[in-house]
């Protein structure tokens, strides 16, 4: 139990370091400086980790990337939307 409590609060602390990133990148819809390759990448870590969470039967890692793979598609959204 004490480990799915670290794993979750691990994953939370990754979830909110995302946030700025695409809270400033929706508001200033300036997206220039992120690399398209970075976010692609990212979002293939996080899909495999949520692979790997189902197969080994992990809550925290799945819940986690979960919700990271809603920002980082977000987050890629954005800069395919506001490329320049």
């Amino acid at each position: 139990m004490i480990q799915d409590i670290i794993g979750y609060i691990a994953g939370l602390v990754i979830i909110v370091s995302w946030i700025p990133q695409v809270v400033k990148s929706y508001k200033t819809k300036n997206v220039n400086d992120l690399s398209i390759i970075m976010i692609i990448l990212i979002l293939t870590g996080t899909v495999l980790w949520i692979s790997y969470a189902l197969l080994v039967k992990d809550k925290p890692v799945f819940a986690v990337n979960a919700v990271l793979v809603i920002l980082i598609s977000y987050l890629l959204y954005l800069k395919i939307k506001y490329e320049k």
